[in-house]
C-alpha cells in the first residue's frame, strides 16, 4: 500500500512540470515583428516577449497586429525561450 502511494507521488511529481510549460492566457499585442517574427504581449498582470512560429505567422497574420486582443498559448522552453504554440481571437 504505502509503495503505490510513494510511486504515485513521484508520478505527480513528473508530470507536474509538463503542466506548466503550456499555458493559455488572454493578451493584447503590444508590436510585432515580422522580420524575426517575435511578439510582445500584455496581459492583465504581466508582458512577455516570444516567437512566433512560421505556421501561426502565416495562418494568424490578421491577429499580429498591434491592439488586437487574442488569447495565445505559450511553451516555456526554459532559459528564456518562449515559443507561441497557439493564437485565437478573443
Amino acid at each position: 500500500m504505502l509503495r503505490k502511494l510513494v510511486i504515485a507521488f513521484l508520478l505527480t511529481l513528473l508530470l507536474l512540470p509538463a503542466v506548466g510549460y503550456a499555458q493559455e492566457k488572454n493578451a493584447t499585442i503590444v508590436s510585432y515583428d515580422k522580420d524575426s517574427r517575435m511578439v510582445e504581449l500584455k496581459g492583465k498582470d504581466w508582458e512577455q516577449k516570444a516567437k512566433v512560429s512560421s505556421s501561426v505567422a502565416g495562418e494568424k497574420a490578421d491577429l499580429l497586429k498591434p491592439g488586437t486582443k487574442v488569447k495565445v498559448e505559450l511553451d516555456d522552453r526554459g532559459g528564456g525561450d518562449v515559443r507561441v504554440k497557439g493564437l485565437n481571437a478573443r
